[in-house]
């Protein structure tokens, strides 16, 4: 990546190590380069369109975040999915809207990608939860949830894996392109903080940085530092080292000096592991099912999407005899010999114990299992429970 001296979002140094003066100074330009930063994206452009195509990604941003609070207090699911899913179309077609052609600065840790690649990306992850959520009523909540995620991974897994190897035919033409690059210092930036929570307001700030190199190309002198090379701690080689640098032919700026194959082979196996984990759950998709329930936490509490079902063999680990069902309506509530009881509305009763006499006030709609030789009846709340089997149900609307 070129090195740009008046870039703010690095600071330049001759030392391979980093002191507590350089360290202070370094976050200190940090913080001026992202007020700078924040200040740019809010700042409006010289043009009325090019305003316009600035600031409708956020405002789009804004509604939707609103949206998604609105809809999660009052436990909207599908409109939250709808709302999150399509945010992530709509800027991935935005990615592909032609704008105003700008310089934009190259940023350590930050390889160079072409623009559609991420806009396919958000444009799929989006429809990855559109289309699971709209499948949901008919395949039921789990299975299409499942087969979102499962979407995801594969796609996420086969996307790395092409990145790499395309990284690899990079690194591989680059290395048969080789010139002599000589270090005239390094980039520093902050990496990161990491909150202390045994120390109020203590932040500890990670310091990274990468070698620059300045070397000469058909009598044109460059000086770049390699993508994805941001280490911690002492830098090599020192300044005023040559080394045999590998350039990419078509782009005299994209250098490689680190083969960083640890991280590159960590990376393969983290991608054959999500690629895997989406194919095995595309595999397990015929046994999923909502048979216990779905259920989400809102911001409005919780709601449930899907009932549980109970069929014959559920009843007949408590009922070894036939049975019969009935759906029926509790109409009062009163107590037998000190015990919670509720009226039915087939005339019938039942005997609760003490910790379910809230759970059945009057109007509370159940299943009821009758066994045919008088013995203790099995209930279910048609709020939670939905009857799957063979066995007629009498009552049911």
């Amino acid at each position: 990546m070129r090195f740009r001296e008046d870039l703010k979002a690095y600071y330049f140094s001759q030392n391979p190590e980093t002191d507590a003066e350089e360290r202070s100074l370094i976050i200190s330009q940090s913080r001026e380069y992202v007020k700078e930063y924040v200040g740019n994206v809010l700042r409006p452009e010289e043009t009325l369109g090019g305003s316009i195509k600035k600031y409708l990604p956020i405002a789009l941003f804004v509604i939707a975040v609103a949206l998604l609070i609105i809809f999660s207090v009052n436990k909207m699911i599908p409109a939250i999915l709808f709302t999150f899913g399509g945010l992530f179309v709509l800027f991935g077609i935005a990615v592909f809207i032609p704008g105003q052609k700008t310089e934009q600065p190259e940023l350590p840790n930050t390889s160079k990608m072409p623009r559609a690649i991420p806009g396919a990306v958000m444009i799929a992850f989006g429809l990855g939860v559109i289309v699971p959520a709209a499948a949901a009523p008919v395949y039921g909540y789990s299975k299409s949830m499942a087969a979102g995620v499962a979407t995801w991974f594969v796609l996420g897994g086969i996307f790395f894996i092409l990145y790499l190897i395309t990284g690899f035919i990079r690194f591989s033409k680059a290395s048969k392109n080789t010139v002599q690059g000589k270090c005239i210092g390094y980039i520093k930036m902050v990496d990161g903080d990491n909150g202390n929570s045994s120390t109020i307001n203590h932040h500890r700030y990670y310091i990274t940085g990468a070698p620059v190199f300045e070397y000469t190309i058909n009598g044109v002198t460059y000086q770049a530092f390699q993508e994805d090379n941001m280490r911690t701690g002492k830098l090599t080689p020192y300044v005023g080292d040559t080394v045999e640098l590998g350039v990419m032919p078509d782009d005299p700026y994209a250098v490689f000096y680190h083969k960083n194959t640890g991280a590159k082979i960590f990376a393969i196996v983290m991608s054959v592991i999500v690629l895997a984990a989406g194919i095995f759950v595309f595999c397990m998709l015929p046994s999923i099912n909502d048979n216990g329930g779905f259920v989400v936490n809102t911001m409005g509490g919780q709601t449930r999407l899907a009932k549980a079902k109970f069929d014959d063999k559920t009843i007949a680990k408590y009922i070894t005899v036939d049975y019969t069902i009935e759906y029926v309506t509790v109409t009062g509530t009163h107590e037998n010999n000190g015990m919670p009881a509720v009226d039915l509305s087939n005339g019938r009763g039942l005997i609760l114990q003490e910790k379910d006499k809230d759970k059945y006030p009057v109007g509370t709609e159940l299943y009821v299992v009758y066994p045919v030789d008088g013995s203790a009846s099995l209930n279910f709340r048609a709020e939670e429970w939905e009857y799957s089997g063979t066995h007629e149900v009498k009552g049911l609307p």
